[in-house]
C-alpha cells in the first residue's frame, strides 16, 4: 500500500491516504457492529462494541498523525466565555429543531426503519440500551466523526465543508429519515466546537446531553410544536448560532493572526 501511494502525485497521494483512513474507519465501525450482532443476536450489543472499537481507533489515529494521543492546544476562541455560551445556545436550538423536525417527519410519513431501531432496543437489556444511548454512542460516534473523519478532511477542506460532509455522513449512518433530520444540525455544531476545542471530550459531553434530553424530555412537549412554521423558525435560529460560531469570526483570533504570521 505504501509503494502504491508513493507512485501518485503529492495531491493525489494525500487524498488517497484520506480516503483510505475514512473508508477503513467506517468499515471497521460497521464490521465490528455486524460481527458482534451476529455472535450475540443483539443489535444494541453490536452498536456498543463498535463504539468502543472506534474510540480506540480514534486514539490510535491521533497518535499516528500527531505523535501523541493527547489533544493539541485549543483555538483562542475556545478560551472565551462567549464561544461556550453560544455553543450551549446552539445545542439547545439544535435539540428543539431536530426533535420537532423528526416528530413532524414521523407523523407525516412514518418510518419503518425508525420503528425497527426502537423494536431492537426492546429486545436488549435495559441497562445496555441506556449505557449505549447515553455514554457509548456519543463516545463512539464522536470518535468516528469528529476524532477521525473531520481532522482527515480538514487537511483538504475548510471547516465548513468538512463539518457539512461529516454531519451528513453522521446522519446517514443512523439509517432512517427521522434520525437524519434529527442529527444534521447537531453534527455541524459539534464539528465547529471540535474545530475550536481540538479535543473530543467537549463534543462527547454535548452529545450526551443531547441524547439525555431526547430520552427523558416528554414527547408531548415536542409534538405540540412540531409544525413547519416552528421548524423553520428553529432552523433559522440554528443557522444564526452556527454563523456566530464560524471559525475566523472571533476577535481574539483576528488579533493573534499578525503575531502568528
Amino acid at each position: 500500500m505504501k509503494s502504491l501511494f508513493a507512485t501518485l502525485p503529492p495531491r493525489a497521494r494525500a487524498w488517497a491516504k484520506t480516503i483510505a483512513i475514512l473508508g477503513g474507519s467506517l468499515a471497521a465501525y460497521v464490521a465490528v457492529a455486524l460481527l458482534v450482532t451476529v455472535l450475540t443476536g443483539d443489535v444494541v450489543a453490536g452498536a456498543a462494541a463498535s463504539d468502543v472499537a472506534v474510540f480506540v481507533l480514534a486514539i490510535t489515529y491521533r497518535w499516528r498523525s500527531t505523535g501523541t494521543p493527547l489533544a493539541g492546544p485549543p483555538r483562542p476562541r475556545a478560551r472565551t466565555v462567549s464561544f461556550w455560551v453560544t455553543a450551549a445556545a446552539g445545542l439547545l436550538a439544535c435539540w428543539f429543531a431536530g426533535q420537532t423536525a423528526a416528530a413532524w417527519v414521523y407523523t407525516t410519513w412514518g418510518s419503518k426503519e425508525f420503528d425497527a431501531v426502537n423494536a431492537a432496543k426492546l429486545d436488549s437489556p435495559a441497562w445496555l440500551v441506556v449505557l449505549t444511548a447515553l455514554i457509548l454512542a456519543p463516545i463512539g460516534e464522536e470518535s468516528l466523526m469528529r476524532g477521525i473523519a473531520f481532522p482527515a478532511l480538514r487537511r483538504h477542506w475548510s471547516p465548513l465543508a468538512s463539518a457539512f460532509v461529516t454531519a451528513m455522513v453522521f446522519a446517514i449512518l443512523h439509517g432512517n429519515l427521522v434520525q437524519i433530520v434529527l442529527t444534521v444540525p447537531l453534527g455541524i455544531l459539534l464539528a465547529f466546537v471540535y474545530e475550536a476545542a481540538q479535543r473530543l471530550w467537549p463534543v462527547v459531553l454535548m452529545h450526551i446531553l443531547f441524547n439525555f434530553a431526547a430520552s427523558f424530555v416528554p414527547t408531548k412537549l415536542v409534538d405540540g410544536i412540531a409544525n413547519p412554521a416552528t421548524i423553520i423558525s428553529l432552523l433559522v435560529a440554528v443557522a444564526l448560532l452556527l454563523f456566530a460560531l464560524t471559525p475566523g469570526r472571533y476577535q481574539v483570533e483576528r488579533e493573534e493572526e499578525p503575531a502568528q504570521a
